[in-house]
C-alpha cells in the first residue's frame, strides 16, 4: 500500500472527508486528491499535517515505504546527515569567534 492509500484508510478510519483534511491542513482538494491518489510527490510538512490531522504517526502513513528503504539510500542520508553536521560546525566555530570580538569591544 502506498501513502497515499494508507492516508485515505486512517482518514476513513477516523470518518473524516478529505475535504475535512485539505481544509484542516490548508491545501487545496485537488492537491489533497493527488496526495491520496499518489499523483504528486508530499512534502514533508504536509505529510506531518495530515498526520497530526488523522491522529497517527507519520511512518503509519509511510507504511511500506520506510521498511523498503534500501539500504544505500540509508547510506546517502547518512553522509548528507554527517555533511550537514560538519557545516553546523564550522558555522558554530565562527559564531564563537565573532561572539568574542563582540564581547572584546565593550
Amino acid at each position: 500500500m502506498g501513502v497515499g492509500e494508507n492516508i485515505r484508510k486512517y482518514r476513513r478510519e477516523k470518518d473524516l472527508k478529505a475535504e475535512e483534511v485539505s481544509e484542516k491542513i490548508g491545501i487545496s482538494q485537488s492537491t489533497y486528491s493527488k496526495i491520496e491518489n499518489n499523483r504528486c510527490k508530499i512534502d514533508v510538512e504536509i505529510l506531518k499535517n495530515i498526520a497530526a490531522v488523522l491522529e497517527v504517526d507519520v511512518t503509519q502513513l509511510m507504511g511500506n515505504e520506510v521498511r523498503n528503504t534500501k539500504f544505500e539510500d540509508s547510506d546517502k542520508l547518512i553522509k548528507s546527515l554527517e555533511n550537514q553536521i560538519e557545516l553546523l560546525k564550522e558555522q558554530n566555530h565562527i559564531l564563537k569567534q565573532e561572539n568574542i570580538v563582540l564581547k572584546s569591544r565593550k
